[in-house]
């Protein structure tokens, strides 16, 4: 049995991999755009390494993150001679139009946002800001913090500080969940204590219920969220 965690008013998440994901991959989403209008594989393959050689820059708003998509996109429609498909790759393969909610976490939150404040520390692009509305779980949150909006990034501390300073939580009263150990590390260093979720082993909700930070659900709740 797990420690009770004592006195805990915040909860902070991390996004991609904890509460949503994209399950067909970037790459996979291309191939399976440009198959259907007949390019080989190995054609497709090549001009999606091709435009990997550009280096991806740290990217602070929708107008930079537009512009790079537009290019890394470009690059690949130009390979294989056809560049009026860059905008069709543009809207169709972007991931922000292809995330999905992990199947408990709607629930989890409904929970959670009873008995705990709930904010969000991601390393991501403008973009991911968008997905929360799309999905429906923005209201869930007191503070979205991205790393390209504030320029810092996991597992640097200064992020984590500067969710702290947002949501004007106490590094003892808050937990940091994440799917990646490199960023519970940076999390704990400045003192917020720090879960990891490893979904191999385990969903949201159980991971929550093992440190008893579900204290008052039903214990039938997760059969109750199984079809959701």
């Amino acid at each position: 049995m797990k420690q009770i965690i004592n006195e805990v008013k915040v909860i902070f998440f991390d996004a991609g991999g904890v509460l949503f994901e994209t399950f067909v991959k970037g790459d996979d989403r291309i191939r399976h755009l440009l198959k259907a209008r007949g390019y080989p594989m190995q054609k497709i393959d090549f001009a999606i390494m091709k435009a990997k050689q550009n280096e991806l820059p740290f990217i602070t708003n929708w107008n930079e993150e537009e512009q790079y998509f537009k290019r890394y996109y470009g690059a690949i429609a130009e390979e294989l001679g056809e560049i009026e498909i860059t905008n069709e790759l543009l809207f169709l393969a972007h991931y922000a139009s292809h995330c999905e909610l992990f199947p408990e976490v709607i629930a989890v939150l409904e929970e959670l946002s009873k008995e705990y404040r709930l904010a969000v520390i991601s390393n991501a692009m403008p973009s991911m800001d968008w997905i929360f509305d799309r999905l429906g779980i923005r209201k869930y949150f007191d503070s979205i913090i991205l790393s390209s909006i504030v320029n810092e990034e996991k597992p640097g501390q200064a992020i984590y500080n500067i969710a702290l300073k947002h949501t004007q939580a106490k590094k003892e009263e808050s937990i940091f969940i994440d799917d990646k150990i490199e960023n519970i590390e940076g999390a704990e260093r400045v003192g917020i204590r720090g879960l990891h979720l490893d979904r191999d082993r385990m969903d949201l909700l159980e991971l929550l219920r093992e440190h008893r930070l579900f204290s008052n659900i039903d214990i039938n709740f997760k059969n109750e969220i199984s079809t959701i």
